[in-house]
Formats: structure tokens, C-alpha cells, sequence
């Protein structure tokens, strides 16, 4: 019988150990095509049916004016708001190189101006909105503005340049969340494959897939900074004087939902939707401990969310203790995120493109 060469069955020895030491779960690429098919792609085809129904409700009402139609878009708002929230962990290439939060949903709203481009234009387009005003005056923002003022039953009447506005900027968010999804999900002739196979490497044409699983850790990453140090830190002023305009609000007293769709879409982003995989099937092998921690880190932001007794904004201005206790759970969850699961999977976090900057 031939001997097997020593220097052979080491390696083969070697291999065996390597083989049974490999980190169980999906490739990258597999990852990525249940994060894109099962979380973000689904998303945004919810905010895309959610801003449509907002719109059409607007031009109801605006039709014919009444109590019930006032309410009904008011819920539609809320409907598109939280569905354009559940998108934003997820606010990878499309929406960024559209620059659609601009158009859909800005954080920062400016009603001064709002009220005096209404004034100045009765009769606004969809093509003046898209074209011609800045993203603090138009999107979701704008749209609560003007349907939850005090006197939106007044100003809102068939032909009044409060519903002309209103019908131009909706429109304008509808157009926008819907060529979102286009451009994941359309094969454009000439300019190639949808952007959902060129994400996750589905094509001959394909973003380097380390760079995509870089892109959907940076994402939340970059969001809960702007939630945790930004949005939080300034309205309980824990970095100076108190500022109640950082919590996003504008008379719908809805900033709690949206905050915790958000946190919702990025514990999707983690931990998969539908039965698919998320970030943590590929956290897992390198570390069950870290990726144990960021689902708990999940489950108690939720819960903090939970004791905040009443709207977010007047709660933060008045310091209450629960909204302090839910900045801390948030802060948690951001640092997890930042140094465990980013080290693990070897990203590099810099700054986001929206970082410091309040008005496209």
C-alpha cells in the first residue's frame, strides 16, 4: 500500500480543521439578495403604493372638501410617512443618487417659507415643486404642514392655493417614491440591469459585492448617528440649550412613529424579514455573543419607545425621564452597531453625504 507524503495528509489535515471551523450561513451575495429582495426593494414598493394613496386622497379632498376627507388624508399621511421611514436604513443607491429625500421626505421644514411660496405662487405646478422650491418646502414635511395646521379646514377649499400646493408637492413625493422602485426593479434599455442585480451581483455588470454589504452596514449606521446625536441629543439639549424643532414634527404630533419605523427598517436591514437572511447572518459565525447584543439592542429601543408617555417632541422639551431612557437605549444600539458589527465585518464608517447638511 502507498503511503500517503507527510507533507500531504498535514495539508489534508489542515483543510479538514478549516472546513470544520468555517463559519456556518449564507455568502455575501446571498445576504445581499435576501436584504434586497425580502427588506429594502419591498420597502420602498410600500412607501411608492403609500405616497399614490396619499396623493390621491389630497386631490379627494381638494375636490370636494369635508370633514371625512380631511381625515382621511390626514391618515394617509401618517400611512406615508411611516412607509417612507421603513425605507431609510435601507437608503442605498437609487434614492441617494436621485437625491430623493429632497423630494419625499426632507427632515428639515421651513413653514415661513412654505406660507410665503404659497402666497406667491396660488396656483403651484408639480413641475414648479419638483424644479423650482427647496426641499424645505415640499415632501411629507410640507404636506403636514399644511394638512394639520389649525386651520386646514379653512385653507384647504376647492381651488385655494393651499390645495394647489398641497396637489403640486404631493404629486411631486409620488412621482418620486414610485422612480425609486423603478430603478430597483426596471431593466432600463441601454443603461443596464435593474440596480437590485447590479447591488447584489445578479449581473455581468455588478457592484463589487464586499462594497454592497459595505454600503448596507454604513446606512443604519449613518442613521441612528443622525437620530441618536443629532435629533435626540438636540431636543433634550444634552449638547446645549434645548431645541424642540430637532425632532422632526409639524403639527401631526407623529414623530414617535417615525422614529420607531425607522428603528424597525434598520432591525429589518439586521436581522432579515420574511424568513431571509439580514447583516446578522453574516455577524453570527464571526460572533454569536455581538450579534446576540444588537438583536437586544433592537428589543430594547423598542421597548424605551414604548414608556414614552404622549407625542416625542413636547415629551424631549420637557426633558421627561422616559424620553432620556430612550436616547440611552438608542445610544447603545449605536454603539453596538458602530464598533462591533462594523469591526466584525471589516467596514469603514466615515461621514454620510447628508451629514451637517439642513437645506438642498
Amino acid at each position: 500500500m502507498r503511503r500517503i507524503p507527510l507533507a500531504l495528509t498535514l495539508a489534508l489535515a489542515a483543510l479538514a480543521v478549516a472546513a470544520a471551523c468555517a463559519p456556518d450561513g449564507p455568502t455575501e451575495e446571498e445576504a445581499l439578495i435576501s436584504i434586497v429582495d425580502a427588506v429594502i426593494v419591498p420597502a420602498y414598493e410600500s412607501a411608492a403604493a403609500e405616497t399614490s394613496v396619499l396623493r390621491d386622497a389630497l386631490a379627494a379632498h381638494c375636490a370636494a372638501p369635508s370633514g371625512a376627507t380631511l381625515a382621511d388624508a390626514q391618515q394617509a399621511w401618517r400611512d406615508a410617512s411611516v412607509a417612507w421611514a421603513r425605507t431609510e436604513a435601507g437608503g442605498v443607491g437609487p434614492v441617494q443618487d436621485r437625491r430623493s429625500d429632497g423630494y419625499v421626505a426632507w427632515p428639515v421644514v421651513e413653514p415661513e417659507r412654505i406660507e410665503a411660496l404659497i402666497a406667491d405662487n396660488p396656483a403651484l405646478t408639480a413641475d414648479a415643486a419638483r424644479n423650482e422650491i427647496s426641499s424645505t418646502q415640499r415632501g411629507l414635511g410640507g404636506v403636514e404642514h399644511a394638512l394639520f395646521a389649525d386651520d386646514a379646514a379653512a385653507t384647504l377649499t376647492a381651488g385655494s392655493p393651499h390645495c394647489a400646493y398641497l396637489l403640486a408637492v404631493g404629486e411631486v413625493a409620488a412621482e418620486e417614491a414610485s422612480a425609486v422602485v423603478d430603478e430597483w426593479v426596471v431593466a432600463r434599455r441601454g443603461t443596464g440591469p435593474p440596480y437590485k442585480d447590479y447591488f447584489t451581483g445578479r449581473s455581468s455588470s455588478s457592484l463589487i459585492t464586499n462594497e454592497a454589504v459595505a454600503e448596507v452596514v454604513r446606512t443604519p449606521v449613518f442613521l441612528i448617528r443622525e437620530i441618536v446625536d443629532m435629533r435626540l441629543a438636540g431636543a433634550l439639549g444634552l449638547r446645549g440649550d434645548p431645541d424642540p424643532t430637532a425632532t422632526p414634527g409639524a403639527g401631526a404630533e407623529h414623530a414617535l412613529a417615525y422614529l420607531r419605523a425607522q428603528i424597525e427598517g434598520m432591525r429589518d436591514v439586521y436581522e432579515g424579514a420574511g424568513g431571509g437572511w439580514g447583516v446578522s447572518a453574516l455577524v453570527s459565525p464571526l460572533s454569536g455573543d455581538a450579534d446576540g447584543r444588537m438583536r437586544d439592542r433592537f428589543r430594547d429601543a423598542l421597548a424605551a419607545m414604548d414608556e414614552v408617555d404622549g407625542p416625542l417632541r413636547p415629551a424631549a422639551a420637557a426633558g421627561a425621564e422616559e424620553v432620556v431612557a430612550l436616547h440611552d437605549a438608542l445610544m447603545a444600539l449605536q454603539n453596538t452597531l458602530s464598533t462591533e458589527v462594523v469591526s466584525l465585518l471589516g467596514v469603514s464608517v466615515g461621514f454620510s453625504d447628508a451629514d451637517g447638511d439642513s437645506s438642498r
